[in-house]
């Protein structure tokens, strides 16, 4: 029973409350305001939004010059150009929420590209013009955020021809809400660039706000392929939650294929003091205007020019280049080369000193200018071969030793010069003795020759022998 009386009078309540309230609105005016619409919708953020307010009077007398200004807030801007203040005028009353008599008001502002996804409120004031007394009325705007991605670094803007090389791309989420089902694909229009070991597309699951991910793949650029720069397309593809359709990125790349290359640096051997060295280019790029140096350093000394000019160099070449060196502090230069010689060649050779035989590095600079035009310089340390230095000396020296040999036996220049001239005497005698006998056979005999005369010289010698 006390139930049902408390209804009853709630209800009465109610009823006299709206009948006073109809009363009241139907001696006054009463603005309205509401959102109409706003493009787009939802809002994104860091793009513009256009708004569209319904200003309406609900009250039974007319409302005269009625003024509407926005005040917005963050994440809200309105642009410049656009008057915050509006004039809107009279506005009759009973006019209903969205009637044809329905002031439009339409505002752009900006949201700002930080604001994350949610519902914010947009406050509307309105009053009487020449009023300080006011209303304020607060919209609702729902704000998504656009997804943005980039691809901002890769990591390697250069490909030795020939070789493997991994090639990573970093895709970086710019935008204000996680993206989401990736696809990556880059592709070189003229095949010099391929991937090895896997195709040329990957896939991302997630990237947060922010956040960053990374894709390797394995890449060679082809042998033959010439120095140059040369351009890699790339793609990014993911769904945009905003409108449900698929977005797809689409840059480009350079990637250089060529410059540096690399040498190699051999021992050859020593002959009069030069020591030859075998420089052959290993790498997969020609070198152009090749230079090869002796620096300064420890334990070696160059006599003369201490570099030699090649010029270029392809790849899989090689040249030979000579330089005279000498070993400075324990090497070769401390043997005594006026040391006493003997005339036993071997015991010589057992006199060279032993650190003679130790292996002596030198250092050798190859400079070079590369596919870029950039001038580089690859220092190599190359182990001289002892065995090729000590059979050098010992031939050296076994040259030195005949010649000294000669020159300290004066007795066997001398025996060997009176041999030749014994030789001449018994020839010169010899032709004496034939001419007289041709000339003394000539009296009796006009045909007699130099030869009949030598017979009967080798006749007569016979017989005297036999008596």
């Amino acid at each position: 029973m006390k139930k049902s009386i408390l209804i009853i009078v709630t209800i009465i309540s109610i009823m006299m409350f709206s009948t006073l309230v109809s009363a009241d609105l139907e001696n006054s005016a009463s603005i309205s305001v509401s959102l109409v619409n706003q493009d787009p919708d939802p809002a994104v953020a860091g793009d513009i939004v256009e708004v569209r307010v319904g200003i309406t009077n609900i009250g039974g007398k007319p409302a005269n010059n009625i003024m509407v200004e926005l005040d917005p807030a963050y994440p809200f801007e309105l642009l410049p150009g656009h008057e915050a203040v509006q004039k809107v005028g009279t506005i009759n009353g009973y006019q209903g929420i969205y009637s044809d008599d329905t002031k439009i008001i339409k505002y752009k502002i900006r949201v700002d590209k930080d604001a994350t996804a949610g519902e914010y409120e947009l406050k509307v004031k309105t009053y009487e013009e020449g009023s300080s007394s006011m209303i304020t009325r607060s919209l609702s705007l729902d704000i998504e955020n656009k997804e943005s991605a980039e691809v901002i670094y890769i990591d390697q803007v250069e490909l030795i021809p020939g070789k493997i090389t991994p090639l990573k791309f970093t895709i970086n989420n710019v935008g204000a809400t996680p993206l989401k089902d990736l696809t990556f694909s880059w592709e070189n229009e003229d095949d010099i660039i391929l991937p090895v070991g896997s195709d040329n597309t990957k896939y991302i699951k997630y990237i947060d706000i922010g956040d960053s991910a990374e894709l390797t793949f394995n890449v060679i650029a082809s042998a033959t392929a010439d120095p140059n720069l040369y351009k890699i397309d790339l793609s990014l593809k993911y769904d945009d939650s905003i409108t449900n359709e698929e977005t797809e990125i689409n840059t480009k790349a350079g990637v250089y294929v060529g410059g540096a290359t690399d040498f190699d640096a051999a021992f050859s051997g020593v002959s009069s003091g030069e020591y030859s060295f075998a420089i052959s280019n290993i790498g997969s790029v020609s070198a152009s205007s090749v230079t090869v140096k002796v620096p300064d350093q420890q334990g070696w000394r160059v006599s003369g020019s201490d570099s030699v000019i090649i010029g270029n160099l392809n790849e899989g070449d090689y040249t030979i280049v000579s330089f005279k060196l000498q070993k400075t502090g324990t090497g070769m230069n401390s043997v005594n080369t006026n040391q006493k010689l003997t005339r036993d060649t071997s015991t010589r050779q057992k006199e060279i000193p032993t650190q003679m035989v130790e292996d002596a590095p030198i250092k050798l600079e190859i400079v070079y200018t590369d596919s870029r035009g950039n001038r580089n310089t690859i220092e190599k340390e190359v182990n001289i071969d002892s065995s090729n230095i000590i059979g050098a000396i010992s031939g050296a020296m076994g040259e030195r030793m005949g010649r000294m040999k000669t020159q300290q036996n004066p007795l066997n220049q001398i025996l060997e010069k009176g041999k030749w001239i014994l030789l001449a005497v018994v020839l010169l005698t010899a032709f004496i003795i034939v001419k007289k006998k041709y000339n003394k056979s000539r009296l009796e005999d006009q045909k007699y020759s130099y030869s009949k005369a030598i017979k009967d010289l080798l006749k007569f010698n016979k017989k005297s022998k036999r008596k």
